[in-house]
């Protein structure tokens, strides 16, 4: 019991932190102190990965792999030179590759129908982004496509999934699907069109959306893996 007591007491730690963090990084942003970005930015992969730790059971080694390389990644973008992109675009496409294929085993994807039907929006928004856009290079633009097919399937799985199975899994599962659909959608605006003439709020905005995809994502797996616990210990004892 005074076990259990220290675990929910580090994990309300621990998400005050994040949350903090959260403000200081977003503060950083709007006033361009890279100094802080660069310090801040991967405490919030680390403190998720903390919170993850201190809840789960299981503690899969997949979830510490997809936040790293989502830390990488974010690390690789705070910078507007053009190689630096590309790099993040190629760690990226590994994070989503991992990140889909983790989510589709957890939550024991059987229906494709839904899936394909919940895909067309979110592709048809960034296959038209794409075609639009003169400033991106022949070596990110194979990259790019690649990529709003896998955030229109995350967008798309999220979907359907709450659609289906309406509940609390489902329903953190949806916020993390569209709240990473519109960090998605920010950056590519701005790295992409506007990067000479993205608003100042555009960072610290796709920075909160950033963290709260964090979160979120954190939260479906800790719901996930328990429900999965509970309905192994049923099928174990009948």
């Amino acid at each position: 019991m005074l076990g259990f007591k220290r675990e929910v007491d580090s994990g309300k730690c621990l998400t005050v932190m994040f949350f903090i963090i959260m403000v200081i990084e977003a503060t950083a942003e709007l006033f361009s102190n890279k100094l802080l970005v660069f310090i801040f930015k991967p405490l919030l992969s680390i403190v998720i990965m903390a919170l993850y730790w201190n809840a789960s059971k299981k503690k899969e080694s997949m979830f510490f792999v997809v936040l790293t390389l989502s830390l990488i990644t974010n690390l690789l973008f705070i910078s507007n030179s053009e190689n630096l992109l590309f790099v993040g675009l190629l760690v990226f496409l590994i994070h989503r590759l991992l990140l889909i294929s983790y989510v589709v085993r957890m939550i024991k994807l059987k229906d494709f129908i839904p899936l394909f039907i919940a895909i067309v929006p979110f592709l048809f928004v960034f296959s038209y982004l794409l075609s639009i856009s003169n400033e991106i290079q022949v070596k990110s633009y194979w990259i790019l496509l690649i990529q709003n097919v896998l955030i229109s399937l995350i967008g798309g799985l999220a979907l359907s999934e709450y659609v289906i199975n309406y509940n609390k899994i489902s329903s953190w599962f949806l916020i993390f699907g569209l709240l990473s659909v519109t960090q998605y959608f920010i950056v590519f605006i701005e790295k992409y069109y506007l990067l000479n003439l993205a608003p100042i709020v555009f960072r610290p905005l796709a920075m909160v959306l950033n963290a709260t995809v964090y979160y979120a994502f954190y939260r479906f797996v800790i719901d996930t893996e328990k429900a999965n616990t509970s309905e192994e210990a049923v099928l174990d004892n009948n």
